[in-house]
């Protein structure tokens, strides 16, 4: 039990002893009435005291019958329909545990309930915050001197591989590549592509260039000139470099015709019909390649390597790397809607294909734990949550019959 658990344990108990001294304290104080009552006098303001002091007892004592019996036998006496929780204990976990199945897990339910508002947002929100940044590292961080240390073997390794495949192959890359698509367009970023594309190209041209000139002198026959030859070679080699500068400037007119090339083919590449199909083909083509395993088992070699000797630094860099990227991942949920949307598809499908197949085992698992507790224990438990109010049912009682004995003795006087 934590201590914050404890200590609102012990602030129960202490306010229901209070309340329950309270109300022992007004039952005793009319039966001390009653009793000074019967030993005075008679005359009105007597028989008006002892009128709502009898009233007062019997109201108080038939609460206290009731509110005692619902835990246990009043003064220990086996009075037919008392000790009601002790008795009823198994049928109120039954009881628990299909209100549990049927008003909160109920699929149709919980469904509406996330629908209300945008979980992935939440949750995007959430991972952008530096609280979650921050916890979500210093886990990851703790968690991975473990990780390590278990995925030192080829078996793990192929565990771990084909987890990865089979959880990639369940996910559609789709709403992936739309928002990949979209965030590279609505940041401007797609002209990295031209610039990577750019210095590609000028250092395969440094390195083909002699076969290029080559091959060309070869297509031309052999009674044309070999000088000739080597101009058009070189005059094409020279135009296409001239052109790659030419991309390479921002302010160039080719540069622009470029990239509203790029940016209208990657938009018409999302919406193209076979773009689906080509996703699935891409991935399934990859996934089925051998070299992928022997890449990806490299890589994982490699990776583990790099961690190792992080963790080991004076001031490892991973947390930090962890918190920056939990904090981007969480900007790129927020602002893409087609992530958002397959984001809360998930949780949805989530909860009806596992969750909720699980509801009928999720109420037996409540009736089995409240019938494995002992009578002690589960009425302790009851009566700290409910049981300082039920007081407040016997104060009530025994005020509330004083002054139903006070009016009753004036109507009975009046008449």
């Amino acid at each position: 039990m934590s201590l914050s658990l404890q200590t609102a344990n012990i602030a129960k108990r202490r306010a229901l002893a209070r309340r329950r001294l309270v109300a022992s304290g007004l039952l005793l104080l009319a039966a001390a009435v009653f009793v000074a009552m019967q030993l005075l006098p008679s005359s009105f303001g007597v028989r008006l005291a002892d009128a709502a002091s009898e009233a007062a007892l019997v109201g108080g004592l038939a609460d206290w019958f009731a509110v005692t019996a619902i835990f246990r036998r009043p003064l220990g006496l086996p009075i037919p329909h008392t000790a009601l929780i002790p008795k009823r204990k198994d049928a109120i976990g039954e009881a628990l545990g299909a209100f549990v199945r049927d008003r909160f897990l109920a699929p149709d339910l919980v469904v509406a309930r996330l629908r209300q508002k945008s979980r992935a947002l939440q949750i995007a929100e959430w991972l952008r915050s530096p609280t979650a940044a921050s916890f979500v590292a210093e886990r990851v961080a703790a968690l991975l001197p473990v990780l390590l240390e278990t995925s030192d073997s080829a078996a793990t390794r192929q565990r771990i591989f084909d987890l990865i495949q089979k959880t990639l192959g369940r996910i559609d890359p789709a709403p992936v590549f739309t928002a990949a698509i979209d965030g590279l367009i609505a940041s401007g970023r797609h002209v990295l592509l031209i610039d990577m594309g750019v210095e590609l190209a000028r250092s395969s041209l440094a390195t083909l260039e002699p076969i290029f000139l080559e091959n060309v002198a070869s297509r031309t026959g052999r009674f044309f000139p070999a000088y000739f030859d080597r101009k058009i070679a070189e005059g094409l080699v020279s135009g296409l470099r001239h052109w790659l500068d030419a991309i390479a400037t921002s302010s160039s007119r080719e540069r622009a015709e470029l990239e509203a090339w790029l940016r209208q083919s990657l938009r018409n590449l999302k919406h193209a019909p076979s773009y689906p199909t080509l996703l699935a083909e891409l991935r399934l083509a990859i996934f089925e390649n051998p070299a992928l395993h022997t890449l990806a088992t490299s890589a994982l070699d490699e990776l583990r390597r790099e961690l190792e000797a992080d963790l080991g630094a004076p001031e490892p860099r991973l947390p930090q790397l962890l918190a920056r990227g939990t904090q981007r991942l969480g900007t790129a949920l927020a602002e893409s809607p087609e992530l958002q949307g397959y984001f809360n598809g998930a949780l949805e499908r989530l909860v009806t294909d596992y969750i909720a197949p699980w509801r009928s085992a999720i109420s037996q698992f409540i009736a089995e734990v409240v019938a494995s507790w002992d009578t002690a224990t589960i009425v302790d438990v009851i009566e700290l949550e409910a049981g300082s109010d039920l007081q407040f049912v016997r104060i009530n009682g025994t005020v509330v019959g004083a002054l139903i004995g006070v009016l009753l003795f004036l109507v009975a006087r009046t008449l």
